[in-house]
This record gives structure tokens, sequence and C-alpha cells, in this order.
């Protein structure tokens, strides 16, 4: 667990021998693993004398700091590796989920371990990123052809709650957001309301998007595992899709974590990149470090970080107004 986290707890060996006694009966566990990270979920490999390895994921107590969209993340990524199953790309393969809370006091997932790394890990060669962006890029691709019924987090939409329009979807997440800004006081209300104006004033940018698709909404090196099969890299699994959405493909654009000239060669024509675009994106952008700020501050209580994330936010909103300004 990363210190100063207020949601995060480690699993205990109790905690773990309930989970395996109750998911493979009649098989040893060996050992178990704490693994990297354990800001949010809190994650153990399970190796067992009788079958391959799990990886076992404990989601977070305190569930009263959590962002509304985040008290259903387990279950909405089951759904999405059902999803990419299904359209041939290669995700998590999903044991159990069970959100309960009747085994364990929070949320479980189980999945196979698989034999493969992040693709931020420094075993993975400089040489054989290229290929493993295009080939993330393919997949990406693949991702955004699969469409949904409604606009929304892929919960919501999966249980009947989405929106008709992207824009009524991407409002309700920002008010959530700006709401708990408010509520713990991380912002002052005139500029949580110029920043929800900001929003509403460039609606039609929003509204233009007419077919909901899935998007990933958390693609990043770590989220993508590579493995070496035959001396060649490969990727293995796009994980963590708990974020998805069913809403513009531009929200994997915007990120500028993942997007290069070699996942674009993969991907293929990627929509226009015309001013209304860049304004979206910066919109987009806005909303991330808005959610941010208020994980690293309430969430993580890492104040540090918090005020750098808000310091985003303020170079967001005021690049956004003079951009308004300007097409006025």
């Amino acid at each position: 667990m990363i210190e100063g986290s207020l949601i995060a707890r480690p699993l205990t060996e109790e905690e773990v021998q309930l989970v395996s006694a109750r998911y493979f009966p009649g098989n040893t566990l060996q050992k178990f693993t704490v693994l990297a990270g354990g800001m949010f979920n809190n994650t153990v490999r399970l190796d067992f004398s009788d079958r391959t390895p799990v990886v076992l994921r404990a989601g977070p107590v305190k569930r009263e700091l959590l962002i509304p969209f985040e008290l259903h993340l387990m279950e909405a990524e089951a759904e999405v590796d059902r999803l990419c199953e299904e359209a041939g790309i290669p995700c998590s393969h999903l044991l159990a989920v069970d959100a309960s809370k009747t085994l364990l006091d929070r949320d479980l997932m189980l999945v196979d371990c698989l034999d493969a790394v992040p693709l931020s890990d420094p075993s993975v060669p400089p040489e054989a990123k290229p290929a493993l962006y295009r080939e993330t890029g393919r997949h990406m691709a693949k991702l955004h052809q699969i469409k949904g019924p409604s606009f929304g987090r892929v919960w919501d939409v999966s249980t009947g709650q989405g929106f008709q329009s992207w824009f009524d979807a991407l409002m309700k997440e920002l008010s959530d957001i700006l709401n708990l800004h408010l509520q713990y006081g991380l912002t002052e209300k005139g500029r949580v309301d110029a920043i929800r104006e900001l929003f509403t004033k460039n609606a039609p940018l929003f509204e233009a998007v007419q077919s909901p698709v899935l998007v990933h909404a958390d693609l990043w090196e770590g989220n993508v595992l590579a493995r070496q099969k035959n001396g060649v890299w490969e990727i293995a699994a796009i994980i963590d899709g708990d974020r998805a959405y069913f809403g513009d493909l531009d929200y994997d654009f915007a990120n500028p974590w993942m997007i290069n000239e070699h996942f674009l060669e993969g991907y293929g024509p990627a929509p226009a990149d015309t001013p209304d675009r860049q304004k979206k994106n910066k919109l987009y952008r806005l909303l991330w470090d808005m959610t941010d700020a208020y994980v690293w501050e309430i969430e993580y209580h890492n104040h540090e970080n918090f005020l750098h994330k808000q310091a985003d936010v303020e170079t967001g909103f005021r690049e956004l107004s003079l951009l308004s300004k300007e097409s006025q």
C-alpha cells in the first residue's frame, strides 16, 4: 500500500485464505505475494500447488469517500472484459467478481495471472516499443468499434442508467466531481460555477457525438501488458477497463500518455485535428484534472500532488476561457 491513502487497506492472510477457500476449494494455497500499486485497490498473487496462479484484487475501504462512478468499478471491468473477449481484444481472463461485501467488507475480483509485464516495465526493451504501440493502436481501433445502447459509464449503461446524449453523461460526471470539490472545500464556488458554465457553453461540441462507442478512459503503459513469445514481444492484454465509457472516442485521444506516432500508425485514420476537437479535448483534460485533484487530496491524502493538480486545473481553465473569448 502507498503510504497515506485513506481508502486502501492491505489484504490480511486471513482474508486471502477466506477467498482461496471459497473460490478454489480443494486447491492448496502455497503463498501469496503483494503486487505493485495499492493506492486504490490492493492486489496479490496467489500461488497454488495444483493450479495456475491467480491474481486477487480487493477494492477500497471507506467507500463514502469514493466518487460515485468508483462504486462499481469491478462490475464495470467484468463487462468490459466480456466485450473485449467477444471482439478478439486481448484482456484479463475473469474468474469471479464479488460486489456483495459478504465474504470481505469490500469488492473483490479474481483473474488468471498472466505471464506478462506492464509496457512501462524496464524489462521491455526500447526497440520493441514501436511495434507494441502499433499493436495497441490496432486493438484500440477494434475497441472503439464496440457500440453501446446509450451514453455513460459502462456499469451505468449495463444497468439501464445510461443517457441519451454524450453531453448529459458528461455533465453528470462533471456535476459529481464539482459537488465533491464544494463539499470538501477544495475549490471556491465562483470557480466551480465558472467551470460548469464553460462546459455548458461548449455543449455543441459534445452533442455532436451521436454514437456511443466503448472508450477505455484510462489508457497508459501501466494498463497494457506485454510478453515475449518465441523471441518477439507482443501485447498480452489491455487491462483495467473499469473506468470505461460508452461515449466519445476522442476521450481516449485526449489522453496525453499513450497516443504517439506509432500508436496512430496501428490505429489507422484518426479524427481530423480541428480547433473544435482541440478545445473539446482540453475540456476533457480539465475534467480529469478536477477528478485527480479530488483523488489526491481526499482519497490518497497527498496534499502536494493535490496542489500540482489544482495548478493544472487553473492553467486549463485559463486556456479554455481565453479560447472562449477569442471565439466570441
